[in-house]
């Protein structure tokens, strides 16, 4: 099998100075970050087990996040050599170590070449708890970046904690052109305690959030359901495709176009399941090795074994269902998405969203097209 992997997020230190219930880093506990510490991979371990064996399997973006990745003494040295091995390079932060000194030194270290994503769950005073910073800090590093001419991304992970502010905090966006994804919200360090209150659910995903995800171009990252017509992407694509998981340009769940990694080295194929479901331990294989021989990658980059209703539809390869909530709510990675609110017959159930998603997949071909993630196939000569 070829591998194919267009982006490596790697949370590369455990340093953290969050105390929120709803952010990605695997724990806020100090003691725990301390203890692990020791044993996260050095500079020269990241360049030879990681960035090196990534250029073979395909990677074309690298996201560091933690923890505060800005918090390690070689961030910027990190910074350079991702720009150096031709690496598109994106920092994750939760902005309260960006400042514009910060940024100029990540732009001068970077050549420019670099996003910076932060963390906006709502546009009011509710990101507060569940993202540790005031949305006011936010908007400012947002605002720095614009005025720097630093490329900008935010993430917002979705819960039932900001159904109701969701749409205005997408319209903040799309209004200024930030793109965006969202990110579910499971249980995973801190939020394992608050999963059972705060996780959403199928009338929360349809009435609330698919509405905006659906509708907005700078959004089209990574979410599900995602209803684009299969032949649609066929034709698009050229038929190129990573086994059965959609590529040129990667839609629905990707997991299986790209892979995380801990501060430790363990593999996974999403960040947000990196503390349940490991591949191994690039210090026990080179990236690309380990990515070959795990069970666990082949299995989800063939959508042709999803189990349920997940298996038996129309966007079966085009969506393939959230693997992170098929595994956080049932246990099972294979397993359907209980958060999906399309219930199809067959495979021949066509979603009324379909024509939507379509239009707007054409739209968000341009801004893949900019992000490196799609390229148009040659036409026969």
């Amino acid at each position: 099998m070829t591998y194919n992997f267009p982006a490596l997020y790697f949370e590369a230190t455990r340093l953290c100075n969050l105390q929120c219930p709803l952010c990605m880093t695997g724990s806020n506990d100090a003691h725990k970050v301390r203890d692990k510490r020791p044993s996260e991979l050095s500079f020269d371990e990241i360049r030879e087990l990681v960035l090196l064996p990534a250029k073979r399997l395909g990677v074309i973006a690298i996201g560091w996040s933690g923890g505060e990745f800005l918090l390690r003494k070689d961030a910027l040295e990190l910074l350079r050599l991702t720009v150096e091995l031709g690496y598109q390079c994106k920092v994750c932060s939760n902005g309260e170590v960006i400042d514009r000194t910060k940024l100029q030194e990540i732009k001068e270290a970077t050549n420019g070449k670099v996003t910076i994503s932060v963390g906006l769950n709502s546009i009011d005073e509710r990101n507060e708890w569940t993202r540790d910073a005031k949305p006011d800090r936010t908007l400012e590093v947002l605002e720095l970046c614009e005025e720097l001419k630093i490329d900008r991304h935010v993430i917002v992970t979705i819960s039932k904690d900001n159904t109701e502010t969701f749409a205005k905090t997408v319209k903040y966006l799309t209004d200024r052109r930030i793109s965006y994804n969202r990110s579910p919200y499971v249980a995973r360090g801190s939020g394992c305690d608050l999963f059972s209150k705060l996780a959403f659910d199928r009338k929360d995903l349809e009435a609330s959030f698919h509405p905006d995800l659906r509708g907005h171009v700078n959004g089209y990252v990574s979410y599900t359901p995602f209803f684009l017509s299969p032949e649609l992407h066929a034709q698009v694509s050229g038929g190129a495709a990573n086994g059965a998981v959609p590529q040129n340009p990667p839609i629905g769940c990707w997991v299986g176009t790209w892979l995380a990694l801990n501060a430790e080295g363990d593999v996974s194929v999403c960040p947000v399941l990196l503390d349940k479901l490991k591949a191994g331990n690039v210090r026990e294989k080179p990236l690309d090795e380990l990515v070959a021989s795990s069970q666990l990658i082949n299995d989800l980059l063939d959508r042709g074994k999803l189990k349920g209703k997940c298996g038996d539809c129309r966007y079966q390869y085009t969506c393939g269902g959230c693997r992170a909530m098929a595994y956080y709510h049932n246990g099972d990675y294979m397993g359907e998405d209980p958060t999906c609110f399309f219930d199809p017959e067959d495979r021949s159930t066509v979603s009324e969203h379909e024509e939507q998603t379509n239009r707007m997949f054409k739209k968000y071909l341009i801004v893949a097209r900019y992000a490196g993630l799609f390229t148009r196939p040659q036409r026969p000569q």
